[in-house]
C-alpha cells in the first residue's frame, strides 16, 4: 500500500478537514480570544463564590471557554499528529502550552479555593440549577477526606511541571535505547528489527529467523531490566505514598475511587477470568495440532505462536472499506448510519499513511462543541484497516450520541466504559464478515482473530491487572523492593494462577514484567478487560433481541455520557458486572468461538 511522502500529495478527500475549527479565523484568533476570555476566570477566581448566582455564572462560562480550547487543541495536536516534522504547528503548541501555563499559574489552585468554600457548595447543591452539576459537585465533595493541606496541595499543583516522570524516563528507554540488533535468518541474512517489524519477523516462514527475532527481542530489554524494575518499582511506590498520605485505603483504592469501583468487583474479575485457561489451553492444544499438521515441523511455542496458519487475500481499497463498515453498522439504525455517512462524505477521517504521520489509529477526545468527531487512521488495505475503521467510529460515535445528549460537563463518557462501543463494533463488523462469506478459510482467520481479541483484551489485561494489584500490595507492605529479580518473581507467580501448566521460573522469560506500557497509566488496564465483556453481552443481547436492542443501547448507553457512574450506566443497559450470569455469557460466547474454531481447523487441516 502507497505510503505518501508529504501531506500535499494526498487527495483531500482523504483527509480530515481541521479548518472548520477555526471557524474562518486564524489560530492566532482563537489564541487571543481565549486569552480575553480566561480574564473572567482570573479576576472571578474567589468572587464566583460570593453567591449562587456567581457561581453559576462561573460554572456557564467554563463550559463556553471548554468548546473554545476544544477547537483549539484539537486543532494543534491533529495537525501536528499527521506532521509530526512540522515546524508551525510545532511553534505553535508550544505557544499554547506556554499561555494556557501562564494563565494556570495566575488562576493557582482551584481545589484549594472549593474546599475553602465547600460549605457554600454544600448549601447550594441541591438548587434545581444545579441538578446537572450534581453528581459532579458530589464528587468533589466526597475526595474532600482525602485533601491536604492548602500550602501543600498548591505546592503539589506547581510542582507538578518541575515533577520527574517516570513514564518519561520508560519511553526514553523502550523507544530510543533498546538495541534489538540484527536477528539472522538460515541463510545468515541480517534482518532490522524493531517493535514495528517484531510481529512481521515472527509471522516469517523462516524457523530460524523466527527464533532469532524472538531471542534479540528480548535480549535488548533484559540488558535494561534493572533500570526498567526501578522506574516501575519508583512509579507504584509513588502512588502507593500518596495514597497513604492522602488517608486512602491502599493504592487501588485511590486509584478506582471515582468510578465507584471496589474490591470485591476486582476479585471477582480476577477468579472469573483465569478459570478461563482451561478453555484457552484446550485452543492453544489444537493451535498445535493445526500448525504440525500444515508446517510438518514440531510447534515451539516460543516461536511459532504469531505464525499464520492460512494465509487468506484480502486486499481492500479505502471505498470497499468504508462500504463494508457501512454494511455491517446498519442494524444500529437510521441516526446511527446516517452520521457515519456524514463522517465518510464531511471529512471526518484521516486515511493515508504519510511519512512522519503518528502511527496508528485514534477517535479524538475533548470532542463537545465540535460537529466533526475526528478519526486519523493509516490505511494499508488489509483486513486489519477494516476492523480499525470500525473500531475508531464505535468511539467516534459514542462521542456524537454522548455529546448531544449532554451538556458539556456530563458528555465525556469516563475511560471505564470508553472501549465498550468500539468492540462492539468491532463485532458487529466480524458477524457481517461471516455471514457474508462462504470461504472456510476466510471464515477461520476471522474467527481466529476474534479469539486472539478476546485473550488479548480480556485474559491477558486482567493478567496484567491482578499482577499490578498484588505489586501495589507487597510494595505497600514492604514485602518487595526494587530489583527486577524480586519483581520478576512476583509476576511468574501471579502467571501461575492464569496457567494450566506449571513452569519453573525463570527470571529471564519474566521480562514482561517490567515493559509493559500501560504499568504507568494508574490501575488502568482492567477496564479493557470489562469493556470487551460488556460488549460481548451487548452483542449477544443483539443477536438473540435483535435491533430493539440497539436502540436501547443507544439511549442508554451511548447517550448518557458521564451523568451517571459507570456501573449505573452499565445497570441501566441490564448490565450487573457482580452477576454470574454476565460472565457466563461473554465466556460461553468464548466457548463458542473455540469451538467453531476447533471444528474449521478439522476440516481446513484433516487432523482428529
Amino acid at each position: 500500500m502507497k505510503q505518501y511522502k508529504k501531506l500535499r500529495d494526498v487527495d483531500k478527500k482523504y483527509q480530515f478537514d481541521l479548518e472548520c475549527l477555526l471557524n474562518e479565523q486564524t489560530i492566532e484568533d482563537l489564541f487571543k480570544e481565549y486569552e480575553n476570555k480566561m480574564q473572567y476566570f482570573i479576576d472571578a477566581k474567589q468572587t464566583k463564590y460570593n453567591d449562587i448566582e456567581a457561581y453559576l455564572q462561573y460554572l456557564n462560562k467554563s463550559g463556553q471557554i471548554g468548546v473554545l480550547t476544544n477547537r483549539i487543541s484539537n486543532y494543534l495536536s491533529n495537525n501536528l499528529n499527521r506532521e509530526l516534522t512540522n515546524s508551525r504547528y510545532a511553534e505553535l503548541n508550544n505557544q499554547w502550552n506556554l499561555l494556557t501555563q501562564k494563565i494556570n499559574e495566575q488562576i493557582g489552585s482551584e481545589s484549594v479555593r472549593f474546599y475553602q468554600n465547600i460549605d457554600k457548595i454544600k448549601a447550594w447543591i441541591n438548587d434545581p440549577r444545579l441538578l446537572t452539576y450534581k453528581k459532579n459537585l458530589t464528587e468533589a465533595i466526597n475526595d474532600f477526606q482525602y485533601k491536604l493541606d492548602d500550602n501543600v496541595e498548591e505546592y503539589i499543583l506547581k510542582q507538578a511541571n518541575a515533577s520527574p516522570s517516570f513514564e518519561d524516563v520508560f519511553d526514553l528507554i523502550t523507544d530510543t535505547e533498546l538495541d534489538y540488533g540484527y536477528p539472522l535468518d538460515s541463510q545468515g541474512k541480517k534482518h532490522k528489527l524493531s517493535p514495528a517489524l517484531r510481529i512481521k519477523l515472527m509471522k516469517s516462514n523462516d524457523s530460524t529467523l523466527r527464533k532469532n527475532t524472538y531471542i534479540n527481542y528480548h535480549k535488548a530489554s533484559l540488558k535494561h531490566k534493572n533500570s526498567l524494575a526501578n522506574l516501575l518499582f519508583q512509579q507504584f511506590n509513588t502512588i502507593a505514598t500518596e495514597a497513604k498520605t492522602r488517608g486512602y485505603k491502599n493504592s487501588v483504592h485511590m486509584l478506582t475511587f471515582n468510578d465507584k469501583i471496589d474490591d470485591e468487583l476486582l476479585q471477582s474479575l480476577f477468579t472469573k477470568v483465569s478459570s478461563l485457561k482451561t478453555v484457552i489451553a484446550k485452543r492453544n492444544k489444537y493451535f498445535k495440532k493445526f500448525y504440525e499438521a500444515k508446517f510438518k515441523q514440531k510447534f515451539r511455542p516460543k516461536y511459532d505462536s504469531m505464525r499464520d496458519l492460512v494465509n487468506v487475500k484480502s486486499s481492500y481499497t479505502i471505498e470497499q472499506m468504508k462500504d463494508i463498515v457501512f454494511q455491517a453498522l446498519k442494524p444500529f439504525g437510521k441516526e446511527y448510519i446516517q452520521t457515519i455517512q456524514k463522517a465518510y462524505d464531511e471529512n471526518w477521517i484521516d486515511y493515508m499513511t504519510i511519512d512522519n504521520k503518528i502511527s496508528g489509529a485514534y477517535s479524538i477526545g475533548s470532542t463537545y462543541g465540535l460537529e466533526k468527531k475526528y478519526i486519523l487512521m493509516n490505511f494499508d488495505g488489509d483486513l486489519s484497516s477494516v476492523e480499525t475503521l470500525a473500531h475508531e467510529l464505535g468511539h467516534s460515535m459514542h462521542s456524537y450520541f454522548s455529546d448531544k445528549n449532554n451538556e458539556i460537563h456530563n458528555a465525556s463518557y469516563p475511560i471505564f466504559l470508553a472501549e465498550i462501543a468500539s468492540i462492539f463494533n468491532e463485532l458487529m463488523l466480524y458477524d457481517y464478515l461471516l455471514r457474508q462469506s462462504k470461504n472456510a478459510k476466510f471464515k477461520f482467520k476471522i474467527i481466529e482473530s476474534m479469539i486472539d481479541g478476546f485473550i488479548g483484551t480480556v485474559f491477558r489485561q486482567t493478567l496484567w491487572a491482578n499482577y499490578e494489584y498484588d505489586l501495589y500490595k507487597h510494595i505497600e507492605e514492604g514485602k518487595l523492593g526494587p530489583s527486577y529479580d524480586s519483581i520478576a518473581k512476583l509476576y511468574y507467580e501471579n502467571n501461575l494462577k492464569y496457567s494450566v501448566k506449571k513452569h519453573k521460573f525463570n527470571k529471564n522469560e519474566q521480562i514482561t514484567a517490567v515493559t509493559v506500557p500501560h504499568f504507568y497509566y494508574g490501575f488502568y488496564v482492567y477496564k479493557y478487560a470489562i469493556g470487551q465483556l460488556v460488549a460481548n453481552y451487548f452483542y449477544k443481547k443483539y443477536k438473540t433481541e435483535g435491533e430493539t436492542f440497539l436502540s436501547t443501547y443507544i439511549e442508554e448507553f451511548l447517550s448518557a455520557g458521564d451523568r451517571n457512574y459507570p456501573l449505573k450506566t452499565l445497570a441501566n443497559v441490564g448490565v450487573n458486572l457482580k452477576d454470574d450470569n454476565f460472565y457466563q455469557i461473554g465466556f460461553s460466547y468464548f466457548e463458542e468461538l473455540v469451538d467453531e474454531y476447533i471444528k474449521l481447523g478439522k476440516k481446513i487441516f484433516k487432523v482428529k
